[in-house]
């Protein structure tokens, strides 16, 4: 009777411990800031990411297991309804306390949409007329806060001191952890500065606004821009006005999205002395992990000063 007794509370203290250690279960919408919360979560567990490298997060649709994923969230980490549009209407049924916004996050360096040079629009061209009625859905935040290395620095910090409400029992490893990634943070800027500096006063172009935060926080000229928003399309009247700005201006690096086809890039580039180059901001090629926003940053810079020298 003594043995089973002393089984069952064995059994029941078994239990209270796991309980006790267990650890918040984290979902991420995109791999920029998967990579920093992967970071901050380091030696406690690993959060998962929603949106894998082919995924949209403007048009896409949740699958069951992904649905599955935020029913089971602690945490639900997010840029913003403007900018995961696909997910909008499942992610406002997620309680505020279960959820961080990033771009509402205090103190963050934020900048609305560039309108672009097409004020001059031919009334022939049905489409450009199309281009106006969508660009007013479009104004607001560019939300691609993440390419300002300061704002990811916030969002660790704000990050943390959520994960650490959830789970007071990790304090000191997501606050040591947040050391580490300010510290890092701090080295990818300054290598960043070093490697940009020959560039700083160089124009290029790019097809979509989507540099904004890199270009700003680094100091580098703002490009010609050729179409304001992804999706946006490039008429006859707009190609000819960015073809003739391009050489204008002598333009000799053009920057474009995974989203845009070579075809599309050749109508603008094709007879100009110009240098085209893909770029992925998201850096949906690279492995998820706490490495992938340092890698994405670096291979941004990389290319921004190969398209340039």
């Amino acid at each position: 009777m003594i043995y089973r007794l002393f089984l069952g509370l064995t059994f029941l203290l078994g239990l209270n411990n796991v309980g006790a250690q267990s650890t918040p279960n984290v979902v991420v919408s995109i791999k920029p800031i998967h990579s920093i919360v992967t970071s901050l979560m380091e030696g406690i567990s690993r959060p998962q990411l929603l949106l894998e490298s082919s995924d949209s997060a403007h048009t896409f649709h949740l699958k069951p297991s992904q649905l599955n994923l935020l029913s089971n969230a602690d945490l639900v980490i997010t840029i913003g309804d403007g900018f995961e549009t696909g997910l909008k209407k499942t992610l406002g049924n997620i309680k505020d306390s279960s959820r961080v916004i990033v771009s509402e996050i205090n103190d963050l360096n934020l900048y609305g949409f560039r309108y672009v040079d097409i004020d001059e629009i031919n009334e022939d061209e049905k489409d450009e007329h199309t281009d106006h009625e969508e660009y007013e859905k479009h104004t607001g935040l560019d939300l691609h806060l993440w390419l300002d290395i300061v704002n990811m620095q916030k969002t660790a910090q704000y990050i943390s001191e959520k994960l650490i409400i959830i789970d007071p029992n990790n304090s000191n490893v997501y606050e040591a952890n947040l050391i580490k990634i300010h510290s890092r943070l701090n080295k990818l800027k300054s290598e960043l500065q070093q490697q940009l500096a020959p560039v700083k006063s160089e124009r290029f172009a790019i097809f979509s606004d989507t540099l904004q935060y890199f270009e700003k926080s680094f100091e580098i000229q703002k490009p010609v821009i050729i179409t304001p928003y992804h999706g946006a399309r490039l008429s006859i009247h707009r190609t000819l006005e960015a073809r003739k700005k391009m050489k204008d201006l002598k333009i000799k690096c053009l920057l474009y999205g995974l989203e845009n086809t070579s075809k599309k890039i050749n109508v603008l580039s094709e007879g100009l002395p110009i240098k085209a180059l893909r770029i992925d901001i998201l850096g949906a090629k690279l492995n998820a992990g706490s490495d992938q926003y340092y890698n994405l940053m670096k291979g941004l810079s990389s290319q921004l000063v190969e398209c340039l020298e």
